[in-house]
């Protein structure tokens, strides 16, 4: 009997330290969504790759040069997009367009809102990454830019990155 009670009082003094972390750990998270809710939205490792694995996990490309037909895959994890919170949740909201535009400037192709990212949850969503593709099959040999315009819509800011890639 003492040892029952002995493993008893074990198993309590455990599940308190597990309880106790998990608040802790949920304390940083929100300091976590307070600093990301103060800061700037950005793009952090905005690539052009050869193959996307998950998240941080890709294969960037030697040089951005294509053939005619091609795919290429981009990656970038989106920084600082805004948190709401409401009800004991959580929501992210962000979308993203993508223009192509030739040398010149002339725009190729325009797509608003092409990717719709939208997260409610009851926990914090802290890592987010995007991936896309963009098809080469009618794109004629020259030099292009393609713009991924990353739009936090809880917050109503918006930011434009740039990457060039030659078709060969």
């Amino acid at each position: 009997m003492k040892k029952l009670l002995s493993l008893g009082v074990v198993f309590l003094a455990a599940a308190g330290l597990v309880f106790g972390q998990a608040e802790d750990i949920l304390k940083l998270k929100e300091k976590i969504i307070e600093l990301q809710n103060k800061g700037e939205l950005g793009f952090r490792n905005f690539t052009i790759c050869s193959n996307i694995m998950g998240f941080g996990s890709y294969v960037p490309v030697a040089a951005p040069t294509f053939k005619s037909g091609d795919q290429i895959q981009f990656y970038y994890e989106p920084v600082n997009v805004f948190t709401g919170r409401r009800e004991g949740l959580y929501e992210i909201w962000y979308t993203q367009d993508m223009i192509v535009v030739d040398a010149k400037g002339k725009v190729l192709m325009e797509k608003v809102d092409a990717m719709d990212l939208h997260y409610t949850s009851k926990s914090p969503v802290l890592d987010l990454y995007v991936t896309g593709s963009l098809d080469l099959t009618s794109v004629p040999p020259g030099k292009y830019q393609y713009k991924a315009v990353l739009k936090d819509k809880l917050r109503n800011k918006q930011i434009i990155k740039a990457v060039e890639f030659t078709v060969k």
